[in-house]
């Protein structure tokens, strides 16, 4: 079966996704649904920890949330010092954001339609605005830290022939962010959807399965990587931005 065969049953819809105009501006309906979905459980796991913390023999589920907060003090108190430990809560927070909404795709669903949850990942827009996010916080605190005048004059560092090469690279790198984390995503869901059209037409249904859940699985693991790496980069850009050193 040629290429052009499988991705004609595929049906694979790039950038396909409900959108509904309000005021002019059009609002992709399942991210948002998606992605408040996402926060939720992100909530709930909290709330859900706060009840059950003890002092005593911790639960799983707290144990989980100790090894990752300290993990990421760590990073934050190693990279910025102590005095930046209000990056810890915005990195522990974008990475179990990030996995959950990375996951939301893998488990319910195949791909972005109508009758599937997408992993709202998988839309650009979300991780535009998280990357946004991410690069302006970033560059507030360089200016907190260092005052507006030295903020902009680090642009100027020599040689100041590369001033416009400074101002590119802080330009690009909520897109650098962004696209890493919603290219790797949008990926996967084109290859789960181009296995399930590949395999339905040569394997039997249980042959099909097995190699579909075989790649959901790896489809999460690549959940966990990217999230992790959007987290890491996260501190790596505040690291950057208030530290007195050249990039």
């Amino acid at each position: 079966m040629g290429r052009a065969a499988v991705l004609a049953i595929a049906n694979i819809p790039v950038g396909d996704h409900v959108t509904r105009k309000i005021g002019g501006l059009g609002f992709n309906l399942d991210t948002i649904w998606t992605t408040c979905l996402a926060g939720a459980i992100v909530l709930g796991l909290g709330l859900w920890m706060r009840r059950s913390v003890t002092s005593g023999v911790p639960n799983k589920l707290q144990l989980f949330w100790e090894f990752l907060v300290g993990t990421v003090q760590d990073q934050v108190e190693a990279s910025l010092g102590p005095q930046y430990r209000n990056v810890v809560p915005l990195a522990v927070t974008l990475f179990i954001l990030i996995l959950v909404a990375n996951w939301i795709e893998v488990l319910p669903g195949v791909y972005h339609n109508t009758d599937f949850l997408p992993a709202a990942t998988a839309d650009v827009n979300l991780t535009y605005a998280m990357g946004i996010l991410v690069v302006v916080l970033a560059n507030a605190a360089a200016i907190r830290r260092k005052g507006l005048r030295r903020y902009i004059a680090h642009y100027f560092r020599p040689p100041v022939v590369m001033f416009p090469m400074h101002i590119i690279e802080e330009v690009v790198k909520p897109f650098t962010l962004a696209l890493r984390l919603f290219g790797n995503l949008f990926a996967g869901g084109i290859m789960i959807a181009l296995i399930l059209a590949f395999t339905t037409t040569v394997f039997a249904a249980p042959v099909t399965a097995v190699i579909t859940v075989g790649w959901k699985l790896f489809d999460m693991f690549i959940g966990v990587i990217q999230a992790f790496i959007f987290a890491l980069l996260t501190i790596l850009y505040y690291e950057f931005a208030v530290s007195e050193e050249a990039h």
